[in-house]
């Protein structure tokens, strides 16, 4: 049975929240108090660890950094984080790890570890930690993002991730940290086969009942609908042409 703690690694609006939320199940801590959202997806549980998402907030404003839309994908901001341990007292981090070694198995989910995951690399060398790297088709996260009226272009949007997935990878490689990639979309669609693999890695027993209970969509389809892809055209033109004719 499955015994280490793990982290998830995700850009954000990459079904991540399912995933952690599938993995919780067994009994991993997630928290105190977690974190729910209110947007375009309705009220929902992001399984974000409150106190781990205030200290990620915490590093950040004490290295002057301010996350947009560039920042997630910036390897020279990733680098700059990971040496930053001189920079910070890192004595309440310590104390939150050793807080949550208490909790027996614990999961962290926080799209902010994405940029910060160097600095807590640094101080979780002593925990055993599986880490899941959970990304998204780029046609399916661009029509979420763009449904949320995050206004991005697909072919920026596309390279961007792809080079940030594999930084990621090569991070964790470097350290000598195991990891497995987990895509949204092929958990959706052929779930059985995501879930084996996820049970291999992680030496567990989830079943796809266990999946049907959580995920609240289609089961064996695409994660965004024709509709909502129709409108994510339409929103993405409009912005477009009204950004063109302010330029001008």
């Amino acid at each position: 049975m499955a015994t280490s703690n793990i982290v998830v690694l995700t850009t954000g609006l990459s079904g991540s929240s399912v995933v952690t939320g599938f993995i919780a199940q067994k009994d991993y801590w997630l928290g105190d108090k977690t974190i729910f959202k209110s947007n375009a997806s309705g009220h929902y549980e992001t399984y974000e660890n409150e106190k781990l998402v205030e200290l990620n907030n915490e590093l950040l404003a004490t290295l002057g950094v301010e996350l947009n839309e560039s920042s997630w994908y910036d390897i020279n901001l990733f680098e700059r984080i990971r040496k930053s341990n001189n920079e910070v007292d890192t004595k309440k981090f310590v104390e939150f790890i050793n807080y949550c070694q208490q909790h027996g198995r614990w999961i962290w989910k926080d799209p902010r570890l994405w940029i910060t995951m160097g600095f807590w690399g640094e101080l979780l060398q002593c925990c055993d930690i599986k880490y899941i790297v959970v990304s998204r088709q780029p046609i399916s996260l661009w029509v979420s993002l763009i449904n949320k009226r995050q206004i991005v272009s697909y072919s920026k949007l596309k390279v961007s991730e792809r080079d940030s997935h594999d930084r990621i990878i090569r991070y964790l490689s470097d350290c000598d940290f195991p990891s497995i990639t987990m895509n949204y979309d092929k958990l959706v669609e052929q779930p059985k086969t995501e879930i084996h693999r996820l049970n291999n890695f992680l030496n567990s027993n989830y079943t796809l009942k266990m999946f049907r209970d959580l995920y609240k969509g289609k089961i064996g389809g695409k994660t965004f609908s024709k509709k909502n892809f129709i409108k994510a055209i339409l929103i993405y033109i409009k912005n477009y042409n009204f950004n063109s004719w302010k330029s001008r």
